[in-house]
C-alpha cells in the first residue's frame, strides 16, 4: 500500500488521524468516484442526510466516520458487504492506531499513547509475567488437596460462559433515521405492524414503540432483491432501501414513525414484481417478538 494520503480537496490529513482513518477517507472517495455517474459530494450529502462540508470533513479524515454514515454510503454506492465490512474495520481500527503526520507517516507514539518503545516493552513485560504467575497458580490448584496429582474439582471446572450482552444504544424518533436496528434497543420490543406474502418472499413492517421507528424486514429472498421502507415524517419523508447481496433475509436501516401506521414496507423482487405489506388487524397491540 502506498502512502497513507487522501485525495481530498485539502489534500492532506486532518490533524491527529491514524494511518487507518486515512485510508477510510481515501476509501469512501473511491466509492464516491466509482459509483454510477460519479455524484459530487452535494448531490451524496443530500441522498444520505447530510451536508457538503461533513461529507468533505468525511473524506479527508478531518472528522470521525459514524458508522451509520459509513452503512447509509455503502448502500447508496451499491457496495458489496465485503466493502462494507472492509471500511467498518478501519473505522475500528481507526480508534486505536496512533495519527500520522503531514507528511503521512505514523508520528511519535508518545503523540497519542504517551508511550514509545520502552513503554511497548514495558507491556510485553507485564504480559509475560502474568502468564507465569497464572501457570503457577494453576500447578498449585492441581497439585493441592490429596497429594497425589489428582486435580480438584474446583480446579478442573470449567468457567461458565457468559451470553453476550444485548445492544444497549437508544434512540428515538429522528435520532433513529438512518440507523442499523439490530445495533440498538429498538429490537427488544418491535412488533410486526404490516406483512405481505408474493413471489416466494415474507414482506415485513417491523415497528418499535419504544423508539417511535420502523423498518422494512425481508425473508426468503435471494441477491438483488430490494427492501424499502417509507415514513411520513420528515420533509421530505423517510426512506430507507436495502439491495439485498448475500442470504435468504435482509432488512432496511430505520426511518421515524410515531405510530405502527405512519411507515409502510414494500420489497422489489428482481424481475418479478413488488409485494408491499398490509397493517395487521392487530397493530401496535401485540407483544414484542425478537427475531
Amino acid at each position: 500500500m502506498g502512502q497513507n494520503r487522501p485525495v481530498g480537496q485539502a489534500g492532506e490529513p486532518g490533524p491527529g488521524a491514524s494511518p487507518a482513518q486515512v485510508e477510510l477517507a481515501r476509501l469512501l472517495q473511491q466509492w464516491r468516484k466509482e459509483a454510477d455517474k460519479a455524484p459530487t459530494q452535494e448531490t451524496v450529502a443530500r441522498h444520505v442526510n447530510l451536508n457538503q462540508g461533513t461529507l468533505s470533513r468525511y473524506e479527508t479524515a478531518k472528522q470521525d466516520v459514524p458508522e451509520p454514515v459509513i452503512r447509509s454510503l455503502a448502500e447508496f454506492y451499491k457496495r458489496t458487504d465485503e466493502d462494507l465490512a472492509r471500511a467498518l474495520d478501519l473505522r475500528t481500527r481507526g480508534t486505536g492506531e496512533p495519527p500520522v503526520d503531514s507528511a503521512g507517516r505514523d508520528a511519535a507514539p508518545d503523540a497519542r499513547t504517551g508511550r514509545g518503545k520502552t513503554g511497548k516493552t514495558l507491556l510485553l513485560g507485564v504480559a509475560a509475567a502474568v502468564v507465569l504467575v497464572g501457570g503457577a497458580v494453576a500447578a498449585t490448584l492441581y497439585f493441592s488437596g490429596s497429594g497425589t496429582g489428582t486435580s480438584t474439582s474446583s480446579a478442573s471446572s470449567a468457567a461458565p460462559v457468559r451470553p453476550a450482552a444485548a445492544p444497549t444504544t437508544s434512540c428515538s424518533g429522528s435520532t433513529c433515521v438512518h440507523t442499523e436496528p439490530t445495533a440498538t434497543v429498538c429490537q427488544n420490543d418491535a412488533v410486526t405492524t404490516a406483512e405481505g406474502r408474493d413471489f416466494g418472499v415474507h414482506i415485513e413492517l417491523r415497528y418499535s414503540p419504544g423508539c417511535h421507528a420502523a423498518w422494512g424486514k425481508l425473508t426468503g429472498s435471494s441477491p438483488g432483491d430490494r427492501v424499502q421502507v417509507f415514513g411520513k415524517e420528515g420533509n421530505p419523508p423517510h426512506q430507507e432501501e436495502y439491495r439485498q447481496q448475500t442470504g435468504r433475509t435482509a432488512h432496511t436501516q430505520m426511518v421515524e414513525a410515531s405510530g405502527p401506521n405512519d411507515s409502510r414496507a414494500c420489497a422489489v423482487i428482481d424481475s418479478r414484481g413488488t409485494v408491499c405489506a398490509s397493517p395487521l388487524p392487530s397493530s401496535g397491540t401485540a407483544a414484542p417478538t425478537p427475531r
